[in-house]
């Protein structure tokens, strides 16, 4: 098994997470239906102009009050989100030890702000963020350009995501790609590539 230079992280679902149950209570005391935050926030073609850099979170988030009025949108974009300290445990571990840990996310214009208000942005040694890119995840072109800007054998990078489709992308250009459900998955897949 090949040697791993870099290990490549999805931010949300993995390094940080929101609380569902925040979400749903924000709609109940708003009076919407269940899902509807939701629904009205990942719309695709809306999710896919801000993670694209097409529109700022805050022209998101005034899309999102359109909908479902101001008082829930701003509950819901100012919820602050908890760090998997696990998972920071082990980026940690790796980086003292030599291995380089980067981040790519479907993310906003904020995402380096984000980073700096959870004190983790130190933690990455570099941030690969689909706003900025101008193509998010699972699309192939996403995964070239994070190879390129690192430059390394596609092989050497392990990636881990939440979601499936970006797991698959991931693997259709070379990367060693794993599914995350828990802190767990990743100590698994760094002892399978003797990173721990």
């Amino acid at each position: 098994m090949g040697l791993i230079d870099v290990l490549l992280l999805d931010l949300d679902g993995v390094v940080r997470h929101y609380d569902q149950a925040a979400t749903e209570a924000i709609e109940k005391g708003s009076g919407l239906p269940p899902g509807k935050l939701y629904e009205t926030a990942f719309e695709p073609r809306l999710l896919q102009k801000v993670v694209t850099g097409g529109i700022t979170r805050a022209q998101w988030v005034d899309h999102v009050a359109a909908t479902i009025g101001p008082v829930a949108a701003t509950a819901w974009s100012t919820q602050r989100p908890t760090v998997d300290r696990q998972v920071l445990g082990i980026v940690r571990k790796l980086r003292v030890a030599g291995l380089r840990v980067c981040l790519l996310t479907n993310g906003t214009d904020r995402v380096g702000a984000e980073l700096a208000e959870l004190r983790i942005a130190d933690d990455f040694d570099q941030v690969f963020n689909s706003a900025e890119i101008g193509v998010a995840k699972p699309d192939l072109r996403v995964f070239m350009h994070v190879l390129r800007v690192l430059g390394v054998d596609r092989s050497s990078v392990l990636f881990l995501d939440d979601a499936a489709p970006n797991v698959r992308g991931a693997a259709a250009v070379g990367m060693r790609a794993h599914l995350f459900t828990s802190a767990s998955d990743l100590t698994d897949a760094c002892k399978t590539y003797r990173l721990l």
